[in-house]
Formats: C-alpha cells, structure tokens, sequence
C-alpha cells in the first residue's frame, strides 16, 4: 500500500505549529506535537513529504498563573543558529575521526 503513495508527487503538510525538537518553541500543546509525530512517521515509512510550517524568531512564551489565577508570560527566546552550529561542529568531529 505505501508504493503507491511514494511513486506519485509528493505529500505536502502544512501546519501552524510542529514540534521537532523539545529546544525549539515552534508548538505549544497536543496539535504541534501531533503534528511533528507524523512528520517522524512519514520519514520512518519514506513517504515523499514536505513539511511548510512557522516559525517565530521569539518563539512561543512559558505561561504561569499566581496564586490569584492571574496569568502571566514571559518570552521562550531561542538562537536557532546557535543550536545547530554546535550539533553540526559535534558531527563533523565524528566524521573526521
């Protein structure tokens, strides 16, 4: 059942929010997480798919609530560029061993 799906044009996703990897605050709840679940999934049973999502360069925000209910935020800011150029600068290393 999967050939016939990965002989025709591929699958296109898009989703507003998808959770890839924990670091990255590009989901807040079920939906992203759902989300980045079938993008595992469709790279596990080599489904020809692309994934078109967004993201922030702020990311999303953490939320508490006080003692009172009231809520309040504060920014989730991640360097994206940073993240990767060390696991890049880690395997290469290995390679080069």
């Amino acid at each position: 059942m999967i050939e016939q799906f990965t002989l025709e044009s591929p699958i296109a996703y898009f989703s507003m929010e998808i959770a890839i990897d924990n670091d990255i605050p590009t989901y807040s709840g079920g939906l992203g997480v759902l989300a980045g679940d079938i993008m595992r999934s469709a790279a596990d049973l080599e489904l020809p798919m692309v994934t078109v999502s967004l993201v922030s360069r702020e990311g999303y925000f953490k939320q508490t609530v006080d003692e009172q209910g009231w809520q309040s935020e504060q920014p989730s800011a991640w360097n994206s560029a940073q993240k990767y150029r060390a696991e890049l600068q880690t395997e290469q290393q290995s390679f080069a061993r």
